[in-house]
């Protein structure tokens, strides 16, 4: 439960990164909404198209250190989401595997008291 209430701080403070950079963008650039969080979005992935730019001097300047600590922030964020569905995978893995042993067991031991019942037998005759 704590590590599901970590990741979730992290998903909103991620969502209220995407929100300021936008709204900074607005307010920089000018540029709309969806531009603005396209443009975000874009960054912080990194893949940018390129196809908007910061042409102001501060939105230039926003955008080197927005970039530097959004984009550094957001790969901690999908490592995390990462790292959490990798280990729920596994463990049911594990889960699946340690069924499998159990089962395993219980068959060596049928077959274990199968043997010494077919000995007693073979001794009695």
């Amino acid at each position: 439960m704590r590590w599901h209430k970590h990741l979730w701080t992290l998903i909103l403070i991620f969502v209220i990164i995407v929100i300021l950079g936008s709204c900074a963008y607005i307010y920089l650039e000018g540029w709309s909404l969806l531009d603005s969080i396209y443009f975000v979005v874009i960054t912080l992935t990194t893949i940018g198209y390129g196809d908007l730019v910061p042409i102001t001097s501060l939105g230039k300047l926003f955008t080197i250190f927005f970039a530097f600590f959004g984009i550094a922030f957001a790969f901690y964020v999908f490592s995390m989401m990462g790292s959490r569905l990798f280990k729920k995978h596994l463990s049911r893995e594990v889960s699946e595997i340690q069924e499998e042993t159990k089962e395993q067991e219980e068959i060596k031991q049928e077959i274990k008291k199968d043997i010494k019942d077919v000995i007693k037998k073979k001794k009695k005759k």
